[in-house]
């Protein structure tokens, strides 16, 4: 397979004896758009293996219905990070939560670098998002403009977390304190989604019509009576050691190829995409997909909504093969609702300092990555007594 090179983000560096001449400045490369590798265990890249992993978890739960779909019946962060962990039960309704990554890089939640509980962000279903103005996300309305997310977890993870006791804070100093190491199974998965309510999503972006048309263009499902569509997805699978990260934008997100640019070598008839460094905020439009994908999706069952959705890139390494770091964000996810640069995020340096300490929480040096936006290689020092957790940072919420 042809490797396609990623977007190289830069800075401009102006010298002290002529700071605002051109032909004095300096180019730095802070950073290049992943573009995923090898995943252990199989010949696929890793854009055909999220791909893969993609048909099955929205195929639908049932022959009988075309939702749930699968990822929908799996575990939530409230579910498994509990002092009361549970499986769901069928056909149990949607729950949605604040976004983690927002409430833990907001000032009055996270004083001083350190993380305050975030066990009862999973009450406030939807909030206004950390960055709204950044996408061109509504501000104001009736009702009022909201980012919703949900983290789902399967089996394989939520059992090795409750099995082991790592879903509460006495339970994780337990397992600091007879010096547990953390390693999830291999076909362990997760997946975030942010979703918004029709009507801000009409809001959002005027040129989809009506709700009708939204629903003909979404994946959709209800929560509270409110009925919210899916627009951005992360997925994780630790098949590597690193695991495997990838990231998908509805079709119709404003800028979702911007910044870092959109690559997808097996998924997309075109397979790169370039940020427009005219104007941000624009349509990419359609991201036809391929045969061979097309093929997977109709094997799986899929709603053909799900051909709306489109893959940003994957990531498997902290840096491209010369050093520099590599970096994937989403423009919902980490732009609006997390507040942070697109083309300073990284899923695998970011989740790098998930992690407890002897009392069962992060410590403060750990948490203090969220805001910073991490990439590239660890930083010497910041994990000093604390024990990995695999990656995965819904240990924030551990009661």
């Amino acid at each position: 397979m042809k490797h396609i090179i990623g977007i190289t983000v830069s800075v401009f560096l102006a010298s002290a004896a002529a700071p605002f001449a051109a032909d004095a400045q300096t180019r730095i490369a802070v950073g290049t758009t992943a573009r995923g590798g090898a995943v252990d265990g199989t010949d696929q890249h890793s854009d055909e293996f999220i791909w893969t992993l993609f048909t099955r978890f929205t195929a639908p739960a049932s022959t009988d219905q075309p939702k749930p779909v699968l990822f929908e019946t799996w575990a939530s962060d409230a579910e498994t990070f509990s002092a009361t962990p549970k499986w769901p039960d069928a056909g149990e309704a949607a729950r949605f939560q604040t976004s983690v990554l927002q409430l833990a890089t907001r000032p009055a939640v996270h004083p001083g670098s350190a993380v305050a509980d975030l066990a009862g962000a999973l009450d406030a279903p939807c909030n206004t998002p950390g960055n709204a103005g950044v996408g061109g996300f509504p501000s104001s309305g009736d009702p009022k403009p909201c980012i919703a997310e949900q983290t789902r977890r399967n089996k394989p993870q939520f059992d090795y977390i409750v099995e082991n006791g790592l879903n509460t804070k006495k339970g994780l100093a337990a397992a600091y304190a007879r010096d547990f190491d953390v390693v999830m199974p291999d076909d362990a998965i997760s997946v975030k989604g942010d979703w918004i309510p029709l009507p801000t999503l009409l809001q959002w972006i005027p040129s989809l019509g009506s709700l009708d048309e939204i629903r003909a263009a979404y994946y959709t499902t209800t929560s509270d009576s409110i009925e919210y569509a899916l627009v951005s997805l992360h997925v994780s699978s630790r098949q590597n050691t690193n695991w495997v990260w990838g990231t998908f934008e509805h079709r119709n997100n404003p800028g979702r190829c911007d910044y870092i640019g959109c690559f997808d070598s097996f998924g997309a008839q075109d397979p790169q995409v370039m940020p427009d460094l005219a104007a941000y905020n624009t349509q990419y439009g359609d991201c036809a997909k391929t045969p061979a994908l097309l093929d997977l999706m109709e094997e799986a069952g899929l709603d053909p909504v799900w051909r709306n959705y489109c893959m940003k890139s994957t990531q498997v390494t902290f840096t491209a093969e010369d050093g520099t770091p590599s970096v994937l964000g989403n423009s919902v996810i980490e732009g609006i609702t997390g507040g942070g640069a697109i083309a300073a995020s990284s899923c695998i340096s970011c989740h790098n300092y998930a992690s407890f300490s002897a009392n069962g929480a992060p410590t403060k040096a750990a948490t203090a990555m969220l805001p910073y936006n991490p990439t590239g290689n660890e930083i010497p020092g910041v994990l000093d007594g604390s024990i990995k957790f695999d990656f995965m940072w819904g240990v924030l919420l551990a009661p």
